[in-house]
């Protein structure tokens, strides 16, 4: 109860609705140059220049050995410059960045001598944890405590208006949003992503048509790290914890002359002891015809190994050569034990029994890419182009045994069933993005994109019982698929000033996508295309429309805006979806996908409204509304051949309509504390009709997180996480609550050593539950996400700034050596 009052006092309280001023970023990223001289005009080497949006630090870079320095990817808008150099007074200047001034020449700028801050320099102030903006969020992950030996999917757990369910798959206000890996898919899952790797996420709730219309649910981008500054960085981090896990992490981030290197590597494993428990009560015209009762233990171990190799060529001030290369691998064994009871409409036992569950799986992951970037003479002008391509292999072997059992041990009756599968994935994609401006307020965006991905599946399903001489392959639940789709894809986009305070955005993005899938081993196709013919142009063109208001402001400060956009997307069916598998999950249960799936349409509104709070924080507040017709929607029901068996599958529903209102608050307690409060409330309506019955549902619900971090003396810090989900409507019932509680304490030891401490699920109530009421059957059931986990990291971070790296020198006055300075980003260590 305590999460549910808490945060709805949060998301409503009348003291949330203070009447401050302050700006928003935009969608657009700029980027800076200059030069830092003293008084006798000679450069002053390693000088701090970090650029600041209102109170956080949205840049930064170290100024080179001639005095230059160039800060890249900005938000564009009003921007202070801020630059501290040893021994000399800081110096401010406000700068106004716009796609026709970017790159921004701020010209030569003078450092005076100041005794005082000789003897007590002040380095800039760190990167705020998120950083809001009316289009967008910006989670910098190395100010999250609590994810220090963890995986992505630790990180997404934290961020404000993001879930995350049993099974690692993402979700934001109800729906699964793309997750993108440096701007690009990836066949990568979060897993397999180490936290220490991850330089920030950036969460875009309604995107435009520069990104890919699959992005009903919106775009989750993890961007790694990568070398920005002259020299060397990295660090390295090793831990353990309860449940025997452990992870070994290094990065090394090198810069020197005009090629930059990244290199990541790591390892890590565990074993997560889970529960789950499933209760069914059998209906014939309304009256119960006996119960099916469940409780199940679990333990599933995993293994994860990473590399990434990084390489950036400037070839000249005008051209930028980028390769990447990362391997993954990801292996799962899990053993699940199920104790099941069957009773009668009397409660009289029919019938007991044991189910164990084994399985083992290897996935491998490969990706390539390479990119390039020129920019022109024209001020503001661009183009990039980049080609990718990820291979993926998964063998998953698993086994069934099933024993009925009676009060003198195993009856006879006991069935064993062996699944071979085996797969890979394929996926070919080219991108070309061309940014042209018109003027100072105006500007012309175009690109293509085609993407091709191939997916290669095949099961082999064998049986076998105590009065078989031996095992029989099942035919009818072997199979073996090969599934190919194409998107082609191109877009424009045209952004325009309308006045000094209000500007326009508007798009189009056409997609033609096409899937053949057929099953090799009984020579059988099935496939669509949009458009087919004339036919369904309606679901090919995805057209957007954003407004944005300004309001004056200081000049560096946060400006207030408001934000109002549409467009409209699609959801295509994944690849579980779609693949006919007949997957048993207990004695009970079966799960299937659905090959004639249609792919949803979404219609997306959205009313932004950002409002600093004078130095404190600020407020981002969202009204939003979402029509989808042809939804995508699991549907539970007898199976046909054995109606004491329930099959789950996904069919194409009516329509949903949603509206919701999402509040996501960062403030500044105090020196030192920053905490960050989410809410969200939403309406959902979900239409369907299957077999002559009207599943349609419709409810409110009610999700929110909240984030307190503070610095204490002798180089302590803590965090506490908190987040609750309420109960989530389905076409047969809804979702049960889930909430959790994290906390964290670190110790620093000087400015390189870290020894971090976690407390993970304290109320070990982290999980996943449903509860469905239909004509034939009411059911519940829970599956636990992992258990209370404890784990301790130690992090050594190290670095030279140095723009001589690989000459041979001695070590003079100028060198400077930052033991602190690991990290990646523009501003890290600021």
């Amino acid at each position: 109860m305590w999460p549910r009052i808490g945060l709805f006092i949060l998301l409503f309280s009348p003291a949330l609705l203070l009447a401050q001023r302050g700006p928003g970023g935009g969608g657009a990223f700029g980027e800076v140059y200059g030069k830092v001289l003293d008084t006798d005009r000679k450069p002053v080497p390693f000088a701090s220049a970090s650029v600041l949006l209102g109170d956080s630090v949205v840049g930064g870079a170290l100024v080179q050995e001639n005095g230059e320095f160039r800060i890249t990817r900005l938000p564009m808008g009003s921007l202070r410059l801020k630059v501290v150099g040893m021994g000399y007074a800081p110096l401010e200047k406000p700068f106004t960045l716009s796609p026709s001034l970017s790159p921004l020449d701020l010209g030569n700028l003078r450092l005076e001598a100041d005794a005082v801050v000789l003897q007590a320099a002040e380095v800039t102030k760190e990167r705020a944890t998120q950083v809001l903006q009316v289009d967008r969020r910006v989670y910098n992950v190395d100010k999250d405590l609590s994810v220090t030996g963890g995986d992505a999917t630790d990180v997404m757990k934290n961020i404000p208006g993001l879930s995350v369910d049993a099974d690692g798959n993402v979700e934001m206000r109800g729906k699964n949003p793309r997750v993108f890996v440096d701007g690009r898919p990836s066949q990568l899952t979060l897993e397999q992503i180490p936290a220490a790797d991850i330089e920030r996420v950036e969460v875009i709730t309604n995107p435009s048509v520069i990104f890919d219309a699959s992005s009903t649910g919106g775009i989750v981008n993890v961007v790694l790290k990568r070398s920005t500054r002259p020299g060397y960085s990295g660090q390295l981090q090793a831990g353990a914890g309860n449940n025997e896990r452990y992870n070994v992490n290094g990065n090394l981030l090198v810069r020197q002359g005009r090629h930059a290197f990244t290199l990541n590597a790591g390892l890590g494993g565990g074993a997560s002891p889970g529960y789950s428990w499933n209760n069914r009560t059998d209906l014939a015209d309304g009256l119960p015809t006996g119960r099916f009762e469940q409780d199940a233990t679990s333990v599933n171990e995993r293994m994860r190994k990473n590399l990434r190799l990084g390489w950036d060529w400037n070839m000249s001030n005008r051209n930028t050569l980028s390769l990447m290369q990362s391997v993954g691998f990801f292996d799962r064994n899990s053993t699940e034990d199920q104790d099941f009871t069957s009773t009668d409409a009397a409660g009289i036992t029919i019938g007991s029994g044991r189910q164990r569950n084994t399985s083992e799986g290897g996935h491998g992951n490969f990706t390539s890419r390479v990119g390039f970037k020129r920019t022109t003479t024209k001020p503001g002008m661009e183009w990039s182009t980049d080609i990718t391509y990820d291979y993926g292999e998964n063998d998953s072997p698993s086994l069934t045994e099933q024993y009925n059992q009676g009060d003198n041990g195993i009856l006879p009756g006991s069935s064993f069933q062996r699944r071979d599968s085996k797969g890979s994935d394929h996926e070919l994609s080219w991108q070309l993005d061309v940014t042209d401006p018109y003027a100072d307020n105006r500007k012309l965006e175009w690109g293509f994109k085609v993407d091709y991905e191939l997916n290669i599946s095949s099961m082999d399903v064998t049986y076998d019982n105590d009065t078989l001489a031996g095992p029989l392959r099942d035919v009818g639940l072997s199979n073996a698929y090969r599934i190919g789709t194409l998107v082609n894809a191109g877009y424009v986009n045209w952004s325009t000033r309308l006045s000094p305070h209000w500007s326009m955005q508007t798009g189009l993005r056409v997609e033609q996508n096409g899937m053949n899938a057929k099953r090799t081993d009984m020579d059988i196709d099935f496939s669509y295309s949009y458009p087919d013919g004339l036919k369904d142009l309606g679901r090919i063109l995805f057209p957007a429309a954003y407004f944005s208001r300004k309001w004056d402001a200081p000049e560096g400060e946060l400006q207030r805006e408001l934000q109002v956009n549409i467009s409209r997307k699609v959801r295509r069916p994944n690849f579980w979806q779609l693949m006919p598998y007949l997957m048993p999950t207990d004695a009970r249960s079966y799960r299937m996908g659905n090959p004639v799936l249609r792919p949803e349409m979404s219609t997306i509104v959205e009313v932004n409204h950002l409002l600093p709070f004078a130095g404190k924080g600020n407020w981002l507040t969202s009204l939003y509304g979402r029509f989808t017709a042809d939804v995508i929607t699991s549907f539970t029901a007898p199976l046909e051949s054995d109606p004491n068996i329930l099959l789950t599958s996904y069919v194409n529903g009516e329509q949903n309509h949603g509206f919701g209102w999402e509040n996501t608050i960062k403030l500044t307690l105090w020196k030192g504390s920053e905490a960050t409060l989410n809410g969200n409330v939403q309406w959902t309506r979900i239409g369907l009709a299957q077999d002559g019955v009207d599943y349609t549902n419709s409810g409110i619900n009610f999700d929110g997180k909240v984030g307190i971090s503070q610095r204490l003396p002798k180089g302590f810090s803590m965090q506490a996480n908190a987040d609750y989900d309420g109960p989530r409507v389905v076409p047969q019932g809804h979702s049960l609550e889930r909430y959790s509680l994290d906390f964290t304490v670190r110790k620093e030891f000087g400015k390189h050593f870290f020894l971090t401490a976690s407390l993970n699920n304290i109320l070990d109530s982290r999980g996943w539950g449903n509860y469905y009421e239909t004509p034939y059957f009411v059911q519940e059931g829970f599956r636990s996400w992992g258990s209370r986990e404890v784990r301790v990291n130690a992090t050594w971070r190290f670095g030279k700034q140095d723009t001589s790296l690989f000459r041979r020198r001695s070590t003079g006055p100028t060198e400077r050596r930052e033991p602190g300075g690991g990290g990646g980003g523009e501003g890290e260590g600021m």
